[in-house]
């Protein structure tokens, strides 16, 4: 390096840590925001429930990483030092009377939705499971107050067992496909007069819909009113701008005399220990921003990388693209597999994923190994479903490497569309190797620590979103072929990924991708070519023009 390259190179660090010093003294905002996932409904000409699952969500940030957020530089706010967040998720529930009285109904600490619903003695019970992550109590109404019970046992499986499939398969518009109710209990609501409805915050496309409540000679109507869709793809995925913006009850007849059960506010500013109170309450403790020595030593790699040009000339001696591509997969397999060939696979969690896919909807396809061809394949279990109705699917899996200790079991729901395009929603972290195969048509987004049915509304948004901006719609072949054709088509798109890339440029991003995955994110986005071809439709220009 020269004397005036070395002198240059201080000057640019010295810039750079006046821009950091100065950016964390920036007066931070802190906001809060929230939404409503799924409006469970129970009446009879008695009574009605309605049990509202709910999430408040939290961050702080300044005017210039607002400011950069609604940009294509957006993730220079990221650079500057992560914003702080927290996600607590809660459950309030109403009891309206036939003569329209509507009251607050408090519920015990600890208790949770998840599970299945049953009567008994003729009083709602809604009984979760116990699994190792899972320590919540289910709910039972005693005639005057919500009590807490206890998660019921569920029953051990063994592998390798048989199961009677039915004849008929229920149509795909009737409601009984979501699983919250087995077909029993179905019944035993039924006879005894109750009725029930599961409202998603994303079930319909509308800017309204009303469920009609008849209570005897009393008749209400629960109307939920939407948000409109986007005009054009947003820069930033905002859970607050999407799904219901009001829930309201209104006695039929008397439409002056509705009641608000929730309402959508947007984002509300409070102060730093109100903040700190939610954070802590969640659990999840206020994040301070990134170390600005490893953001320095970020910039100096960077930077001898794109002002040295030994670096590409280095990579390509050293043969790292070519090696890379000898270790990628060309094929795989899919042989089934069984929990017992897996001895560190986290059951628990296993069977915690598989019910709440399957009290959403998702019906399991098959248990098996996905087993590539590459020099170096890494065991694993995966766990398929498949929502007909949604025409998604949805996956539960959980890899072991060699010589280290098993990563954490995740899950992904996932849809592939017209032209090419698929989508991907997972909770699990993503890698830093992964932006190395990320493909122009391939969208993906990691929400960690999401629940199943959050990430399932947010993923039927995103995807209604994408499917209008750019004119096309989900593929309906539900099958486990066309899953396997799905992944196999991946793996080819993937090794023409790493072909076209600078591996001078690609590799040092991996390894800032590294540094800055070390503080978990709320969302992690790649949207690849989708909001360049959708406001090119915008302006009238053909999807697949190329800039010149």
């Amino acid at each position: 390096m020269t004397r005036n390259r070395a002198i240059f190179l201080l000057i640019v660090l010295a810039l750079v840590v006046g821009v950091f010093v100065g950016y964390s003294l920036l007066p931070k905002r802190y906001t809060v925001g929230q939404s409503l996932s799924q409006t469970t409904v129970f009446w009879n000409d008695k009574e009605a429930f309605f049990i509202l699952n709910t999430g408040t969500s939290g961050h702080s940030a300044n005017f210039l990483s607002d400011k950069l957020g609604k940009t294509k530089y957006g993730y220079l706010a990221l650079l500057l030092g992560g914003s702080s967040q927290f996600y607590e998720y809660k459950v309030v529930a109403y009891r309206l009377l036939p003569a329209g009285e509507l009251q607050d109904v408090p519920l015990p600490d600890g208790s949770t939705t998840f599970g299945s619903g049953t009567l008994e003695d003729g009083k709602l019970q809604l009984t979760s499971v116990a699994t190792e992550y899972n320590h919540h109590n289910g709910l039972r109404w005693d005639g005057e107050k919500f009590v807490s019970i206890p998660p019921a046992q569920k029953p051990r499986t063994d592998a390798g067992g048989s199961s009677r499939l039915s004849p008929d398969d229920l149509d795909q518009g009737e409601e009984e496909e979501t699983g919250f109710l087995n077909p029993s209990a179905r019944e035993s609501f039924k006879a005894a007069g109750w009725h029930y409805k599961q409202l998603s915050a994303y079930q319909t496309k509308e800017l309204q819909a009303t469920l009609p409540i008849k209570m005897g000679d009393a008749s209400f109507d629960l109307t939920l009113t939407n948000f409109p869709p986007p005009t054009q793809a947003t820069r930033r995925f905002d859970l607050l701008e999407f799904g219901t913006k009001m829930l309201q009850l209104s006695k039929s007849g008397q439409p002056q005399k509705d009641q608000i059960l929730w309402s959508q506010s947007g984002w509300q500013t409070i102060s730093k220990s109100e903040f700190e109170r939610h954070a802590q309450r969640s659990g999840q403790s206020a994040r301070a921003p990134i170390n600005l020595l490893v953001w320095l030593a970020i910039f100096a790699v960077a930077t001898l990388w794109r002002f040295g040009t030994w670096g590409h000339l280095l990579l390509n001696l050293l043969g790292m693209k070519r090696r890379v591509l000898k270790n990628m997969a060309t094929f795989y397999s899919f042989p089934p597999a069984t929990l017992a060939q897996f001895p560190l696979l986290d059951v628990a969690a296993l069977d915690r994923y598989t019910q709440q896919f399957e009290s959403m909807g998702f019906v399991r396809l098959l248990d098996f190994s996905l087993v590539s061809n590459g020099a170096n394949p890494i065991p694993n279990f995966c766990r398929l479903f498949v929502h007909i109705r949604h025409h998604c699917f949805g996956e539960v899996s959980q890899l072991f490497p060699k010589g280290k200790a098993p990563l954490a079991l995740a899950c992904s729901i996932q849809s592939a569309l017209q032209s090419g395009w698929t989508l991907t929603f997972s909770d699990r972290k993503p890698k830093a190797a992964g932006s190395l195969i990320r493909r122009r048509k391939a969208l993906g987004i990691s929400m960690p620590g999401t629940t199943t049915s959050a990430l399932l509304q947010a993923f039927l948004q995103m995807r209604d979103l994408v499917c209008h901006d750019l004119a096309i719609s989900p593929m309906k072949d539900d099958t486990l072929e066309a899953y396997i054709a799905k992944v196999q088509l991946s793996v080819t798109e993937m090794r023409e990924a790493v072909q076209q890339r600078n591996f001078a440029t690609a590799v040092s991003h991996v390894y800032y991708r590294k540094f800055s995955l070390l503080k978990t994110r709320e969302e992690y986005t790649w949207l690849g070519d989708y909001p360049k071809e959708a406001e090119r439709r915008k302006q009238g220009f053909p999807s697949e023009a190329r800039a010149l």
